[in-house]
Order: structure tokens, then sequence, then C-alpha cells
């Protein structure tokens, strides 16, 4: 797969309900990639992937300094 000079790939979240084929609606936040929905979670779901990614920030952050 070839990569675009400077392109970096990214994602923004949503609130949006996830709607089932049966009808069934689920309330929750969508990780989105453009228009396509990447991930959707609840909110429990969505805290822990939260908690998570400012552990890895904290960590990223830390492996960086001098």
């Amino acid at each position: 797969m070839a990569h675009r000079q400077g392109f970096r790939p990214q994602a923004k979240l949503q609130k949006r309900p996830w709607l089932d084929k049966d009808g069934t609606r689920t309330p929750g936040i969508a990780l989105m990639h453009g228009a396509k929905v990447i991930a959707h979670m609840t909110a429990a779901e969505a805290r822990a992937i939260a908690d998570k990614l400012h552990d890895y920030a904290d960590q990223t952050e830390q492996d960086e300094a001098p």
C-alpha cells in the first residue's frame, strides 16, 4: 500500500446512536474516518478507551522526554 507524502490518518468522534438491522437503537459515540464508522462505543466503553488513550499519551511524552 502506497502512502501519500505527509499524510497521517486521523479519526474524529461523533455522538450518534447505532442502529441494528432489527431497529435496536444503542446510544453512544462513533469513531469516524471520513463518513465511515470505524467503531461504535457505549459511554462506558468510550470512558475505558479515553482512560487508555490518556495513559498512552502520558507514556509517549515520557518516552520522548530528554
